[in-house]
């Protein structure tokens, strides 16, 4: 009796092995191997998109939902400070928040958004004007919510500076 089940471990385990060595170069057959148009061939093939039936990430629609429902405006006023990622803005109406992407061009070269301030292109009191995207969130009698997206910023020298993001905006 005792040979049987010995026989039958082994038996277990050489299935198991012999499994393991014939599992493992399938697996790596469908892998992508750096060749673009191989790969490409390969997820065409499998056809990935019809078999995944996902949602679009929640963060990936709010700005899809801010690219669609915005226009673009312009807001004068004093700067005001940078708090995380907002530029307060003291204008004629009072304090606006703009959303502030984190890397800028000034005159040619990268800046992140606290290097602004920092490196002297902007200044607290200073006047400037920002190119927004203004999109509206709640537009009733009486209350209005919206959110600001600054694309650009001109100083009192009239030196532009220019938010890296990844489209274009034209106006």
């Amino acid at each position: 009796m005792k040979t049987k089940i010995k026989i039958l471990a082994i038996t277990l385990v050489i299935v198991a092995i012999a499994s393991v060595f014939l599992y493992a170069p399938l697996t790596n057959a469908f892998q992508p191997n750096g060749d673009p148009e191989s790969d490409v061939e390969i997820l065409n093939d499998i056809n990935f998109e019809a078999r995944c039936r996902c949602r679009p990430r929640p963060r990936i629609r709010r700005a899809w939902w801010f690219l669609n429902h915005s226009k673009p405006t312009e807001v004068d006023g004093a700067a005001g400070a940078l708090f995380k990622n907002m530029l307060i803005v003291d204008t004629s109406e009072g304090q606006i928040r703009i959303h502030l992407p984190r890397a800028w061009t000034v005159n040619g070269q990268v800046t992140m958004r606290q290097e602004l301030f920092e490196s002297g292109y902007l200044s607290e009191g200073e006047t400037i004007t920002v190119k927004v995207l203004r999109a509206d969130v709640i537009d009733k009698q009486g209350l209005c919510v919206y959110l600001l997206l600054g694309y650009e910023i001109i100083n009192e020298s009239t030196v532009h500076a220019h938010a890296i993001l990844p489209f274009n905006i034209e106006t």
